[in-house]
């Protein structure tokens, strides 16, 4: 035999070898696919909670990165909250249903806008017909401006606040 003869038999061999053990790898893979798909279910059944028991505290669902901040005005009174993402630089505005902010003042209109402009962020205001917020939204270039950029929100819904 020659010495080509004798190296496609070994290549020939290799090839059998490897078939045969990805076949049984694959048949393995298959077992314990099977056996996380089982202890899926086991998981599930044992771990299962009830609406009743998982309760409405906020700070118990609270994530990384996501805080929620109630927006108090001068004299105490709850104008709204709002939700700042670390994560993705935004900021949410809810105001309470009691609050009548009119986003037609120049304080949410122009000021504000402009200071988001100056983030680089963008502005999204969502109100009713009568003018009445009801949110606002605020997404950022960066998350680090997320501090000021609240503190400026804030102050631009007390401004516009409707007594």
């Amino acid at each position: 035999m020659s010495e080509r003869d004798e190296r496609i038999r070994n290549l020939l061999q290799l090839r059998t070898y490897l078939k045969r053990r990805i076949d049984k790898l694959e048949k393995e893979i298959l077992r314990l696919r099977q056996m996380m798909e089982s202890l899926d279910e086991v998981l599930l059944e044992q771990t299962l909670i009830t609406a009743d028991k998982l309760g409405a505290s906020p700070a118990a669902r609270r994530e990384e990165g996501v805080e929620e901040r109630e927006v108090v005005s001068d004299d105490g009174t709850i104008l709204g909250v709002a939700r700042l993402d670390r994560n993705n630089g935004s900021l949410i505005f809810t105001p309470a249903k009691e609050v009548f902010i009119d986003t037609r003042e120049r304080p949410i209109s122009s000021f504000l806008v402009r200071k988001i402009e100056e983030y680089k962020g963008k502005f999204e205001l969502d109100k009713q017909p009568d003018g009445r917020l009801k949110a606002l939204k605020i997404k950022l270039s960066s998350p680090d401006d997320l501090e000021r950029v609240f503190r400026l929100l804030k102050w631009a819904i007390v401004k516009s606040l409707v007594q």
